[in-house]
């Protein structure tokens, strides 16, 4: 896709990780009546740094053939509680980019770096817990859950993007040591990109197809070290979405000219009706629980550091033209990143 959105799977790998941990205990400890609605009830407050973000198409001081990477700051308030059938989770997030990626794509000296919110949601519900049994547990799966959700996110940089998307499906935790878990979902996505809007012709609104998502999270805390350390790892895939354009409104954009830097065929190595590609994100991190380590209290505070590859991101073709050429290397991510979370006790 060419409209820029927010990081919604780097909010999956930092939240799923605690929900694949408390779905685990809510498994493993069935509700009884003197037990409380929630079984677990964080919330917390983050902020993580990304040292080499991107803006796939957001070339380096706006000059053609410059490649491009920038910090990127978020802070997030999010909660996660486990109840008697299920989870859920909330997260806000505001994330704001250093100069290097400007409001509205302007270069100008002193330019203000854009800002972004992006509100992300999902829920599941236990098969076992559902059916009051264990028909969903199995020498390969712990239980089978229902799993649906959406995203929100709007922005003020060059493409200022209107997301929207719902996601539903399964989600397999699978019987293994810490916590493994894979999501089969389908994905739905609508969208909004100003550099799209032709008057009289097409407004800019896009909806996307319905495509398959996959998910795999691993969370493992490191027992054979000293410190309180714990792996978490996220790798989230879409398939090509289409270019949620209707044909007539693709050569409104000047996609139905031969040219390759004209219109939505700038956009494409191959064919503007394809649009989008298969997106990678993947994402490791190693969080310490230093409320633990150094006062003995866990779970309060977190400092984490890690590194996340981005193929792909947003579905964009990094073999097109503005891609490869004007802006070459901004639809590939590879950064490092540091972080650290406050759990209200």
């Amino acid at each position: 896709m060419l409209t820029t959105v927010a990081l919604a799977v780097a909010v999956a790998a930092t939240a799923l990780a605690g929900e694949a941990f408390a779905a685990d205990v809510a498994l493993k400890a069935p509700v009884k009546k003197e037990t409380p609605f929630f079984l677990v009830n964080d919330n917390s407050v983050s902020f993580t740094w990304y040292a080499n973000a991107t803006n796939p198409g957001v070339a380096g001081g706006g000059i053609p053939g410059n490649s491009n990477s920038f910090s990127k700051y978020v802070g997030s308030v999010t909660h996660f509680d486990v109840w008697a059938y299920g989870t859920n989770f909330f997260n806000v997030d505001i994330l704001k980019s250093d100069n290097n990626d400007p409001v509205d794509g302007i270069f100008v000296p002193r330019a203000t770096g854009a800002t972004e919110m992006y509100a992300f949601a999902r829920s599941t519900l236990s098969g076992n817990a559902l059916t009051g049994s264990k028909m969903f547990s199995s020498f390969i799966f712990k239980d089978i859950s229902f799993e649906w959700g959406g995203d929100i996110n709007t922005e003020n940089d060059f493409f200022r993007p209107q997301k929207r998307d719902v996601v539903l499906g399964a989600n397999f935790s699978f019987n293994l040591p810490g916590t493994v878990l894979f999501g089969v979902l389908a994905y739905k996505e609508w969208n909004h990109g100003t550099p799209f809007f032709v008057p009289g012709m097409f407004s800019g609104d896009r909806e996307f197809q319905w495509i398959p998502r996959l998910e795999l999270l691993i969370s493992e805390p490191l027992t054979f070290l000293p410190w309180p350390l714990t792996w978490n790892s996220f790798t989230g895939v879409n398939f090509p979405k289409g270019n949620g354009i209707s044909q007539t409104n693709l050569c409104a954009i000047g996609g139905c000219l031969p040219a390759p830097f004209t219109g939505a065929n700038f956009f494409t190595a191959n064919n503007a009706s394809t649009f989008t590609k298969t997106e990678v994100f993947a994402d490791n991190r190693l969080t310490l629980d230093a409320s633990k380590l150094w006062w003995g209290k866990p779970g309060i505070w977190d400092i984490y550091a890690g590194y996340r590859y981005w193929y792909n991101k947003f579905g964009t073709d990094h073999n097109a033209a503005v891609f490869a050429a004007f802006a070459p290397g901004t639809s590939i991510e590879s950064t490092a990143y540091v972080g650290t979370t406050y759990h209200f006790k």
